[in-house]
């Protein structure tokens, strides 16, 4: 059975599966429309289209994956670029901690996207910071996928999300100003720590299955060498709020659950 077929079985498994709980319960399903991240994260794509997404390219091919999330129509900016500003725990909290909710964009060597959600943002409190509503994601291989200008080969750009697994509990598995990003304690891990040779902190680390999904590859790891891979984009997605907005989530969150 293909990669390709595996993945529309995953979907439409885990689509009727969804559907049929929810239909349960008409106040579960107004439930989930009024409060999405109390609910594991939706397969479905995001259709809306966001003016300010325009100037942003990055953000235009994140945007289908914010369904049902706090910036499923929220403007996004980046405010941290690790190829600009460092690959740096330091310089990394300083830029996003209080901002709330965070998508991580992140290529590697061969130019393929990883990355992830997680909805209660960061702000160098320690500990972990939970949510059933995490999820990481990955680029999909198009076998089809040559020719046409840069544009439609955005367009094409597909991707997988995995699911926080086990309750929201260590979605975010470390908060501390000394580390980088952490999905789970193993999922998604890029510490920005630099190495005893000196080297900054490109590496990512992945393992699959205790605290985020396998996915309909039943992968063991995002990364095909040996678990991790050396990066060469790190970006960090926030919403953009105005000045009398309150940002969710900007300061600390306890996490009472467990991994």
């Amino acid at each position: 059975m293909t990669s390709k077929i595996l993945r529309e079985t995953y979907v439409k498994r885990t689509l009727t599966s969804t559907e049929s709980s929810s239909s349960s319960s008409s106040s579960t399903n107004s439930r989930q429309l009024k409060y999405p991240e109390q609910y594991p994260a939706t397969y479905e794509s995001n259709d809306e289209e966001i003016e300010e997404d325009i100037s942003i390219p990055d953000a235009k091919l994140i945007r289908p994956l914010l369904k049902n999330t706090q910036l499923q129509s929220r403007p996004i900016q980046v405010v941290y670029d690790a190829e600009q500003d460092g690959w740096n725990p330091t310089v990394f909290h300083n830029a996003v901690d209080g901002k709330g909710a965070c998508v991580i964009f992140t290529k590697d060597l061969k130019e393929k996207i990883y990355g992830g959600y997680n909805p209660k943002g960061y702000s160098s409190l320690g500990g972990a910071r939970p949510s059933v509503a995490a999820f990481i994601f990955y680029e999909i291989t198009d076998s089809n996928g040559s020719g046409g200008d840069s544009d439609e080969k955005m367009k094409k750009k597909k991707f997988q999300k995995l699911r926080k697994v086990g309750g929201g509990g260590l979605a975010c598995a470390r908060d501390d100003p000394d580390f980088g990003i952490s999905f789970g304690p193993d999922s998604l891990v890029i510490s920005l720590q630099s190495s005893n040779d000196g080297q900054e902190g490109r590496k990512a680390q992945s393992k699959l299955g205790p605290y985020f999904e396998k996915g309909p590859e039943d992968l063991s790891s995002l990364f095909e060498n040996n678990g991790s891979t050396e990066l060469s984009i790190l970006k960090v997605f926030v919403g953009c709020y105005d000045d009398d907005e309150d940002i969710p989530y900007s300061g600390g969150v306890l996490d009472m659950t467990s991994g």
